[in-house]
């Protein structure tokens, strides 16, 4: 369980980086991470490399029991390049070029920049790839963050054009593919097809209002700029895997603020890894980025590089509060819970200087010890006491399963905006799910379904026809399937199929959708859910696709099952002119079930619907009861059942037991009842 703090030691004179060593040493954490923006210190001119500023800190803290995770510096090519070629920065959607002064200023197609990148991963690679006292590497620093992930310089505009050249083929492929005939934007060379206009990035602006674009050429390009980033990453991956025998990772930010499809990023990385600042002041910590973490490598631990440190000044203003006495080290733990195998403070010391100062940090820039760092010290006790636990594995009952594809097509063309956010409509039902007692893993389309009871299809707006097979027959053997509104709208070029929808897939839903509509405050309408007995009266929200069920004999209902039957409606429409219509469907399709759901619904109503699932599906439930803020973390260590229990509330929890359990904090076993503060936690093994 490494754990540990981001630090700076080109920020330090002698006494400082002294001081602060002493520090780092005497808190217990056993990992930091170090060098992601100083290549003007390991390169201060062109081919002249030095490395005994870091060398005194990773020896002296190694020496000391804590090992560096060393990063390359490629998120800030120094001065000195920039001057020497100036064609290395970066132009974003509104044809302003990046100047020297920032960071994140390169382009990460520019040929000149991935040598220099590759040369300074190739000597970090060569000095540390085999020193005792690492931990892994991180190649560059949450690329295409900031809205610098779409670059529109001349060299991204032909690369561009020669990617859809490749893919397409023909000219005229693209037009019949693309729809190139509506608006007269048939092209008769790739050489007239341009870089998108707008983009979806996070924080940009847009460029010109109201110009509404061909969605495959911005589809195609939302692939092609994270194709581009994973090129760049990877040179610097080989580079340094052609070195050392230690993991080698990037950091992301979030499941999609940088628009980079992490599920195919991660393919040549040891592990996912990424940057986290939840709110730690009377808050809940969102469990689903971690869930979504461990399954982008198929469940493998996943790596937190950066995560919250405290409050104060904030990078872009505004400020962060102070977490709550307990928060960090209760959050700390979660993250080990969901499957972290290392967890990072950003940062250790506070800056004085430079466009972060004044920033949140775990020490203060006096350098004096206080709260945070002796909640920090006791964090590593516990991990430390937590670690032989650490090797249990899941065994999770339901996956919910998504696409990259389905994210960026539902921010070129929002259906319900901002109402309606693809991941976060995952991120609900997650947490309905949980709430329900099931623990449920993140996946995507290409995922293993075979293990899992339940999957759940959230909204997939872009479904490929190879996939409708993969689904269809996971129910046919036996699996349930839930799939919502939007489902299976457009094919894989961003065009709407003109299949009756959900296209393809009539018959495993046994449904048609008749006509669709947005969710406003305006036209709400009541939903009535027949939880297996039980009536739910609930609002529906977001979007509609007003279901009606296909009749036995329908050509809808396909050609391989002779036995089809017409699905159940189990939730309806009990006003408007919409009254009496099915919502919420369910059918049996060879040995399993599939049900779908066509309109968002309230949270009562929509773990309503996840009891009836789970009760029919024979899925189990964590054996304790669903508590307001609290969480329950199912693993299995040696055969048994280990839990981690989280109270995120203001106010004690009791925790009936069903069966006595072992306290793996106080190593003492506990019965009838189990008592957890405020801001708290357990972890119980069964006996």
């Amino acid at each position: 369980m490494l754990y540990g703090v981001s630090y700076y030691p080109e920020h330090k004179t002698k006494e400082e980086l002294h001081h602060d060593l002493e520090l780092l040493v005497q808190s217990g954490i056993n990992t930091v991470r170090m060098g992601e923006f100083a290549w003007c210190r390991w390169e201060p001119e062109e081919g002249r490399y030095e490395t005994e500023w870091m060398d005194e800190a990773v020896n002296y803290l190694g020496a000391h029991g804590i090992k560096t995770i060393i990063c390359t510096p490629t998120a800030c090519p120094p001065a000195w390049m920039i001057e020497k070629h100036p064609d290395i920065l970066y132009t974003d959607n509104r044809g302003v070029t990046r100047p020297f002064g920032g960071r994140r200023h390169y382009c990460y197609n520019n040929e000149t920049y991935r040598e220099y990148s590759r040369k300074i991963a190739r000597m970090l690679g060569e000095h540390y790839g085999n020193h005792p006292y690492i931990a892994g590497f991180q190649i560059d620093n949450e690329p295409a963050q900031e809205g610098t992930g779409r670059c529109h310089c001349s060299t991204c505009n032909q690369k561009f054009r020669d990617y859809l050249k490749e893919k397409y083929g023909t000219i005229e492929a693209f037009n019949r593919r693309s729809g190139g005939i509506f608006w007269s934007q048939e092209y008769t060379d790739f050489r007239q097809i341009n870089i998108p206009v707008n983009t979806i990035e996070v924080g940009t602006a847009e460029s010109i209002k109201n110009y509404y674009e061909n969605p495959t050429v911005r589809l195609e390009f939302e692939r092609f700029a994270s194709d581009c980033q994973i090129e760049y990453q990877n040179i610097q991956t080989r580079e340094l895997k052609a070195c050392t025998r230690y993991p080698v990772t990037t950091n992301a930010t979030g499941l999609a603020t940088n628009s980079i499809d992490y599920y195919k990023s991660t393919k040549e990385l040891d592990c996912y890894a990424f940057d986290s600042y939840p709110e730690l002041r009377d808050a809940e910590v969102d469990p689903f980025p971690y869930a979504f973490a461990r399954g982008v490598k198929d469940g493998a631990p996943f790596w937190v590089m950066e995560f919250m440190s405290g409050g104060g000044h904030r990078f872009s203003g505004s400020g962060r509060r102070q977490p709550n006495p307990g928060a960090l080290k209760q959050a700390v733990l979660q993250s080990y819970a969901y499957g972290a195998d290392l967890m990072l403070h950003f940062q250790f010391r506070t800056f004085p200087f430079g466009a972060e100062q004044l920033n949140y940090a775990i020490v203060d820039m006096d350098g004096v010890p206080r709260r945070r760092y002796y909640e920090m010290q006791e964090t590593a006790a516990l991990l430390k006491k937590l670690e032989p636990y650490q090797s249990a594995g899941f065994d999770n009952q339901a996956a919910i399963c998504i696409s990259y594809d389905t994210h960026w097509a539902l921010r070129i063309k929002p259906v319900n905006d901002p109402e309606f956010q693809y991941f976060d409509f995952c991120g609900r039902i997650y947490k309905s799910l949980a709430d329900n007692g099931i623990n449920a893993d993140v996946i995507s389309y290409d995922g293993d379904l075979s293990d899992y009871k339940l999957v759940v299809l959230p909204s997939a707006f872009i479904l490929p026809k190879e996939y409708r097979k993969k689904f269809k027959d996971y129910v046919a053997g036996g699996g349930a399937l839930l799939g919502t509104f939007l489902t299976s709208a457009k094919n894989e070029d961003n065009v709407g199929y003109t299949e009756t929808l959900p296209a393809g897939l009539t018959d495993l839903f046994g449904v048609t959708v008749e006509e669709v509509e947005p969710i406003f405050e305006s036209n709400r309408a009541a939903v009535r859910l027949d939880a297996l007995g039980k009536y739910v009266d609930t609002l529906d929200r977001d979007w509609c696709d007003l279901l009606k069920a296909v009749p036995a004999g329908s050509p809808l209902a396909g050609t391989e099952s002779a036995e089809f039957e017409e699905a159940e409606m189990i939730g309806n429409y009990v006003e408007s002119y919409k009254a009496g219509t099915g919502i919420i469907s369910r059918h049996a399709y060879g040995k399993g079930t599939a049900y779908y759901l066509g309109a968002g619904i309230g949270k009562e109503a929509m773990d309503a619907l996840f009891d009836r699932i789970c009760a029919e599906q024979g899925l189990s439930e964590n054996p304790f009861p669903n508590m307001e803020g609290v969480q329950v973390v199912r693993r299995i260590w040696e055969g048994k059942a280990l839990y981690y229990i989280l109270n995120y509330s203001r106010e004690e929890k009791a925790i009936p037991l069903q069966q006595p359990y072992m306290d793996c904090i106080s190593d003492k076993t506990v019965e009838g009842m189990i008592q957890i503060p405020s801001i708290g936690y357990a972890v119980l093994l069964e006996i």
